[in-house]
This record gives structure tokens, C-alpha cells and sequence, in this order.
């Protein structure tokens, strides 16, 4: 495998992760699956808050085998963003309330 990590410093936090596949990476001597060179991952984590820290990207895209026959085939890409505090107080029912206007607003 291939790749590279940045650190955050003064925090002492891993910030992101890339990676490649460069040789065929196999499980229990290939007998119960492969993955696939040119396999491909991504993990980056931001600080969204004073002292914490959340998952803002994803991206996994893998090929393979498992046990002989079926296919492995990973293909994932998720972000979040915009994250916003709320109060401490917050009820459930005060935040199914927010995420519903969110909702109706990301569908329109």
C-alpha cells in the first residue's frame, strides 16, 4: 500500500488519510478473498468545534473477490458539511424539528 497522512499538530490529530492498493492485498492466503491493485481510499477529519473533531470526507473505491465467487466492488463517496452547534438544552423533539426543516429545505 501507498499513500499519505497529515498530522494536526497541536492537537496531535490525524487530519487525513489516502491510500492506494499497489499489489493484490489477499485474506487467509487468498482462500477467502482478494482485493484488487489500484484500489483507491480517502478519510478526512476537520475540527468543527473547540477540541472536536468529525469525519468530512470518505471516499473508498475497491475491487475484489471473496471466497472464489462473489465480487467486491466498494464504490463510496460521502462529505458532511456545514456544521452548527446547537443548545445544550436541545430536546429530541426540538431536533427531529430542526432536521425535518433541513430536510424540506435540501428537497425542494
Amino acid at each position: 500500500m501507498g499513500g499519505s497522512l497529515w498530522l494536526e499538530g497541536k492537537q496531535q490529530r490525524l487530519a487525513e488519510i489516502r491510500g492506494h492498493l499497489v499489489t493484490q492485498v489477499k485474506f487467509g492466503v487468498g482462500l477467502l478473498g482478494h482485493l484488487d491493485p489500484g484500489g483507491t481510499f480517502e478519510v478526512k477529519q476537520e475540527p468543527v468545534a473547540e477540541r472536536y473533531w468529525e469525519l468530512t470526507a470518505l471516499h473508498v473505491h475497491m475491487k475484489g473477490k471473496a471466497l472464489f465467487f462473489k465480487t467486491i466492488g466498494v464504490q463510496q463517496d460521502d462529505f458532511r458539511s456545514n456544521f452548527q452547534p446547537v443548545p445544550d438544552d436541545l430536546s429530541i423533539a426540538q431536533g427531529l424539528q430542526i432536521l425535518r426543516k433541513q430536510a424540506a429545505r435540501r428537497f425542494r
